[in-house]
């Protein structure tokens, strides 16, 4: 008999009656009239062509089916109230792995703080992070990347997003170099030195022509360029190298590399940093937790004024 040919108001009908062997009873803990139960039982008789409850007596009995039946449907109908119930995540017995893409200096911003968080509170939980693709949608549409970290340039219209904190291209120098006598600069200012800037890569397939940020500091190109901010800045650590990089991260590598953070004027170079993310995954309470971890992460960040 295929389950589409049955009525299935009727199942949790059954389970009373099985478990309280009693029409009234069961009519009772199902909210219904024992007319409508008894109705109930001979619908369910006539479907299983089994009494299911006899009379002995003053009392009911199930019949030797029924007994059996009352296991499984007790098994059956916690199963369907678990797959209807609020779903919740545990991330001190997950054991997901979550694919996220930022740019090298975020994953630098990031991990401190991260390696802490999964080691006290998600100890099976794995992150691995990745280059931030040009296509980026497509890789979140199919859940190869869960979360991307990094720059909002209006690449990504279709996917969500929530901003983190504001940040700024600067001008790293090493403390010795002749830049640090000013306290701004203009790009003009920068061109007499070697300089190592950063360069995505990014190609739009449809027209071969470089991804523009619409900041000149992050769009122009250097001689010599590298994918990764943070080389660029290691490099001007210690020689008369300038580079151009967020200042989130060279205000951190300053901590321990004799770095100076200069101001670019006469150009905008303001950026927004967020999460994105695919709709789909949205309310997905694994997903919902690894938002609010990389939240927590880069609070420091967050709380700084715009």
């Amino acid at each position: 008999m295929s389950v589409r040919s049955i009525n299935l108001n009727l199942i949790p009908i059954l389970q009373a009656l099985l478990n309280e062997e009693s029409v009234a009873r069961s009519a009772e803990k199902v909210g219904l009239s024992q007319p409508a139960m008894s109705g109930a039982l001979a619908r369910l008789r006539e479907i299983l062509d089994d009494p299911l409850l006899v009379r002995t007596g003053r009392s009911m009995r199930l019949t030797p089916r029924a007994l059996r039946m009352r296991g499984q449907l007790d098994e059956i109908c916690g199963k369907i109230e678990q797959l209807f119930q609020q779903e919740r995540f545990d991330p001190a017995t997950a054991s997901h792995v979550f694919t996220v893409a930022a740019p090298d200096y975020l994953v630098l911003l990031l991990s401190g703080a991260l390696l802490t968080r999964l080691r006290e509170e998600a100890p099976g939980i794995r992150v691995r992070f990745v280059d931030v693709p040009i296509n980026l949608s497509d890789w979140m549409q199919n859940s190869s990347i869960h979360l991307s970290v990094c720059g909002n340039f209006d690449l990504w219209p279709n996917l969500k997003y929530e901003h983190l904190f504001r940040d700024r291209v600067v001008a790293a120098v090493a403390k010795t170099h002749p830049l640090t006598s000013r306290k701004r600069l203009r790009s003009a200012d920068l061109l007499e030195f070697p300089s190592l800037n950063y360069d995505s890569g990014f190609v739009l397939p449809q027209n071969d022509t470089k991804v523009v940020t619409g900041l000149p500091s992050l769009d122009w190109a250097s001689q010599v360029s590298t994918a990764q901010f943070t080389d660029a800045v290691l490099l001007a650590a210690g020689s008369a190298t300038v580079a151009r990089a967020p200042e989130s991260l060279v205000t951190r590598l300053s901590e321990i590399l004799p770095l100076v953070a200069i101001e670019l004027v006469g150009e905008e170079t303001g950026f927004d940093t967020g999460m994105f993310w695919a709709p789909i995954h949205h309310d997905a309470q694994e997903h919902i937790w690894l938002r609010s971890v990389v939240r927590d992460c880069l609070a420091p960040l967050c709380s700084q004024p715009a």
